[in-house]
């Protein structure tokens, strides 16, 4: 009878601590703990009308104008940077 050769060891990333899971995890659970913590409802004047929505929508609504701002101010700057 002849011997099986030994298993191969697992490849390097299968080796140790899975930090990529933990750090899934952790931005699950930091995601989570964002809307338990931001449930309550605040009024908000939109300048026309007011409203009353979730502290987390508005927290969204904010991050979602200012990279809309920043997209659109980096196209006027390189627009200019391509006419000069």
């Amino acid at each position: 009878m002849s011997e099986s050769p030994p298993p191969a060891p697992p490849p390097a990333e299968q080796q140790g601590t899975p930090w990529k899971l933990i750090a899934f995890g952790a931005l699950a659970v930091y995601a989570v703990l964002i809307v338990l913590f931001n449930r309550k409802q605040v009024e908000v004047s939109f300048v026309f009308f007011s409203a009353e929505i979730s502290l987390l929508v508005l927290i969204l609504l904010c991050v979602g104008l200012g990279f809309a701002a920043g997209y659109l101010f980096d196209e006027l700057r390189s627009r200019r940077r391509s006419q000069a």
